[in-house]
């Protein structure tokens, strides 16, 4: 959604938020000590045409195209919980 020059977006954590310009670096923080970084990318594609905008575009040929890029010590801290959500609980 866009609002205000600002695109909003929300994540699978369901963190809702809008950035200037859509694509900028940002880190979420939850209650959990860890900050992953990352840039989110969102290009939407015209199947039929190939054409490409950043700006959202709707339609019956339309397709989203979202790109996450995660900092090396962000993707250190990310492989560390995914590791320790597959140990065994108590």
């Amino acid at each position: 959604m866009k609002t205000d020059n600002k695109i909003q977006h929300t994540h699978d954590n369901g963190v809702t938020h809008s950035h200037e310009g859509g694509d900028v670096p940002h880190t979420h923080e939850t209650n959990d000590p860890y900050k992953i970084d990352c840039t989110t990318t969102t290009i939407y594609r015209n199947t039929k045409t190939g054409e490409t905008s950043k700006e959202k575009v709707e339609g019956p040929d339309i397709v989203t195209d979202v790109t996450v890029e995660i900092s090396p010590k962000g993707l250190d801290v990310f492989q560390k919980v995914m590791n320790d959500n597959k140990k065994p609980k108590p």
